[in-house]
């Protein structure tokens, strides 16, 4: 696990390019021009020396096109795959398959782009799928009033779920992970083959309640599914086990073998990680984060996500950076950009 930095252990330079988008860390930005690196934000300015601070993928998400992500996701799960590590059997979901029962169980409904566990829903029985059946057929062709409750007051959304969901949802095949909780691997990389830190985040499998998210409220109050959860991030209550660490809890270091965490092909799956982000760094930025789920009865790893912000609480946190306000996780994300970048200047000097 490398030390995390503070800005000011960042070095001066005589105008070395880097690419910034203000927005994504403002003291960051700043620190980097009074450093006296040339920032540019067009990308018509960069070239083959240029550090990729901001991703262009992340700009472009940003921007909403569809199109450019789409092609980067797929350019990178190529690569991944030429490595022997593939993402779950996927496809866009859709009424007309849904209608027809042609999915088969188990399988997961997940919105693609949620993060921190929402709108993530097993359906495992066929209670489940005759529910979300009924839930789609009212859903279908109207829109629904969302009343919330935010810290700014009443907020109300119009959603037309007949695009929402085919928009945004994905069915992805359910995958066995080899323990009594739901598990996760994160790893978060430098695009100069550098692994900043590893975990493998695990979450009491519990009755699923997703009243957090908008479609969540709705399938609760209209036919709900009786499923499990299938989440395993921190934000839900989960615990983290960092990699690397010299001494675990005998239940800590049950649940790495179970994962077989010490094998080569998890190693393989690391170098997978820093190889991607390398050949993509201009497209993901100066840090990256990966998950992988294991599956069981396959005996092998597949790739979930990947995250161009990355959250870095549990790193944080061990090294004594408190990450619980809004404050305190931007600076703490701060200083992890800036301790990636330091990676990167070393070898490109």
């Amino acid at each position: 696990m490398e030390r995390i930095v503070n800005y000011n252990e960042i070095p001066f330079s005589r105008g070395k390019s880097v690419y910034f988008r203000m927005e994504t860390d403002p003291k960051l930005y700043f620190t980097l021009m009074y450093k006296g690196y040339h920032i540019v934000n067009n990308i018509q300015d960069t070239d083959q020396s240029t550090i990729y601070v901001t991703g262009r993928r992340q700009d472009y998400l940003t921007s909403n096109t569809d199109e450019y992500k789409l092609k980067v996701t797929e350019d990178m799960l190529l690569s991944l795959k030429k490595r022997g590590i593939t993402k779950p059997k996927t496809e866009s979901f859709s009424f007309d398959k849904l209608f027809a029962h042609q999915y088969e169980l188990p399988f997961v409904l997940k919105n693609e782009n949620q993060n921190g566990g929402r709108e993530k829903f097993l359906i495992q029985t066929e209670v489940d799928y005759e529910n979300l059946v009924k839930s789609c057929l009212y859903l279908l062709d109207r829109e629904v009033m969302f009343l919330g409750y935010l810290k700014t007051g009443d907020s109300r959304y119009q959603v037309d779920y007949s695009k929402y969901l085919e928009s945004n949802f994905s069915v992805q095949e359910y995958i066995h992970t080899p323990s009594e909780y739901n598990t996760t691997v994160r790893i978060i990389t430098t695009p100069s083959y550098d692994l900043l830190y590893g975990s493998l985040k695990y979450n009491q499998v519990e009755e699923y309640d997703d009243r957090t998210s908008m479609l969540g409220m709705l399938l609760h109050d209209l036919y709900p599914l009786s499923t499990k959860s299938i989440v395993s991030n921190t934000l839900s209550g989960g615990e983290n086990i960092l990699l690397g660490e010299d001494h675990y809890t005998e239940e800590e270091r049950r649940l790495l073998d179970l994962h077989k965490i010490d094998s080569p092909a998890f190693q393989n799956l690391v170098q997978a990680s820093e190889d991607i982000h390398h050949e993509f760094h201009s497209e993901l930025g100066i840090i990256c984060g990966f998950d992988y789920i294991y599956d069981e009865a396959k005996d092998k790893w597949h790739i979930l996500e990947f995250h161009s912000r990355p959250m870095v609480g549990d790193y944080s946190r061990r090294q004594g950076i408190p990450y619980n306000t809004h404050e305190e996780r931007l600076i703490a994300e701060g200083r992890v950009r800036a301790t990636a970048f330091n990676k990167v200047l070393q070898k490109t000097r």
